[in-house]
């Protein structure tokens, strides 16, 4: 890791001097040319947050964090028969306050995709990805009120792998096939440790009290999910809207997460300490299969609405037991004028969840943006949604409003300002409220 990070203090330091000389210098973007197909662009974003609750739970702390993203998109070949593109940046976390000293890591960004597209009847498409987070974004919704609880502690921090292929073949002028193939898992990161004291050791041992070490990661699983896309589309004559018939398999295994013991080593423990005995697993396997009609594209001659639609039908399997019901996702998109167009998405669902078990997913999300000026848009996003996992039932409402703001086709600058009201169902003490102020600046040249 230390000669990524030279290597992205170096393009930093070179990206501030193609900014201040790119008048003179380097008359034309992107930063670095190799040939005609390989174009390097350095990019760069600067960001300052201001949050009210920082680890969603009802007692808030508040923080403020500056976040640092340098590094590079590389392309090659783009507008060729076969082209590829890499990304990778590194964020440097920075917090007002030394009780979060522990939260200041840096996370790494990495995706790689290539493109076979000839023009004749077969497309291939493969990607790969690394992402590591600090999730913070409404735990307890994700998770349930158990769960949420035991993870307010602190940020939940993990790594996130996602490999794809998809492959397409025109059968004639008119009619598709799509076959495709996902595997995304993640893995927990650094977990934060608890103490608590115990009048009975979790190991059996004689004693009349216990120091236990528990993790804020013992009661979440790791997730290995598998998922085949199968789709045939029909474009209709008019070529503004295109039908088909999907059937998707998702096979999920789950893991607990790392058990994480103290060293002794490290750090010296008294005698009758013991660590915290590692949860049972829980559930091993979830199965899902879907099938249904898709609609995509422009129902009306003005060609101001814009649709995009999964309906069907779904059944599962939990390690024996069985789910089915409605499933859907639709996005209704509407340029209600030049300047102004807005966006209505409703899902219902059901999916993996990250404390085992599965979760269901109603969701109704609203998005408008207009433009002020030629190079000023404002916006505003609204979501409601209820998450059901097991018995526990989570209902939020997030709103978020925003200002974006084009310099010019290198810098880019934006402030947002976020509420979230989530409640959690027959436990009042689980409900919290977060709020949070975000300025940011992005570069690319």
């Amino acid at each position: 890791m230390p000669q990524a990070k030279f290597f992205l203090a170096a393009a930093t330091l070179l990206g501030t001097t193609a900014f201040i000389n790119a008048a003179t210098i380097f008359p034309t973007s992107p930063l670095i040319q190799i040939g005609d197909d390989t174009d390097i662009f350095f990019t760069t974003s600067l960001s300052f947050d201001v949050k009210d609750n920082l680890y969603s739970v009802a007692a808030k702390k508040s923080a403020a964090l500056v976040t640092f993203t340098p590094g590079f998109d590389l392309q090659y070949a783009k507008d060729s028969p076969l082209s590829a593109n890499m990304k990778v940046s590194q964020s440097f976390l920075r917090y007002n306050k030394s009780e979060y000293k522990d939260l200041e890591e840096g996370q790494t960004n990495i995706s790689v995709g290539a493109n076979y597209e000839t023009g004749g009847p077969l497309t291939v498409g493969v990607s790969t990805s690394y992402n590591e987070s600090a999730r913070n974004d409404n735990l307890a919704g994700i998770l349930g009120a158990d769960s949420g609880q035991v993870l307010g502690a602190t940020l939940v921090r993990q790594a996130n792998y996602a490999h794809t292929l998809n492959v397409g073949y025109r059968l004639s002028e008119k009619l598709r096939l799509s076959v495709g193939f996902t595997n995304s898992y993640n893995h927990y990161l650094n977990p934060v440790k608890t103490k608590t004291t115990t009048a009975t050791s979790p190991l059996g041992t004689p004693g009349t009290s216990f120091e236990d070490i528990a993790y804020n990661t013992n009661t979440l699983s790791e997730i290995n999910t598998k998922s085949i896309p199968i789709s045939i589309n029909y474009k209709t004559p008019s070529e503004k809207l295109e039908y088909g018939l999907k059937f998707q398999h998702d096979l999920s295994n789950y893991s607990a997460a790392p058990y994480f013991r103290t060293s002794q080593k490290k750090l010296p423990l008294p005698v009758g300490t013991v660590d915290s005995v590692p949860r049972p697993p829980g559930q091993q396997k979830f199965t899902k299969n879907f099938i249904g009609l898709t609609v995509n594209g422009k129902p009306t001659s003005s060609g101001k609405i814009n649709i995009t639609t999964n309906l069907g039908y779904f059944t599962s399997d939990l390690d024996g037991v069985s789910d089915n019901g409605l499933s859907y996702n639709l996005t209704v998109a509407h340029n209600l004028t030049e300047k102004f167009t807005h966006e209505l998405n409703l899902i219902h669902d059901l999916s993996a969840s990250a404390a085992g078990g599965s979760t269901k997913n109603d969701t109704i999300g609203y998005t408008a943006s207009y433009a002020l000026l030629e190079k000023v848009a404002l916006s505003f996003h609204a979501l409601k949604s209820k998450v059901v996992s097991g018995t526990t039932q989570v209902d939020s409402l997030d709103f978020n409003a925003g200002v974006n703001w084009e310099y010019n086709k290198y810098i880019r600058f934006a402030a947002t300002i976020d509420t979230l009201d989530s409640k959690v169902k027959n436990s009042p003490a689980s409900n919290f409220k977060a709020n949070s102020i975000n300025f940011s600046t992005t570069f690319r040249y």
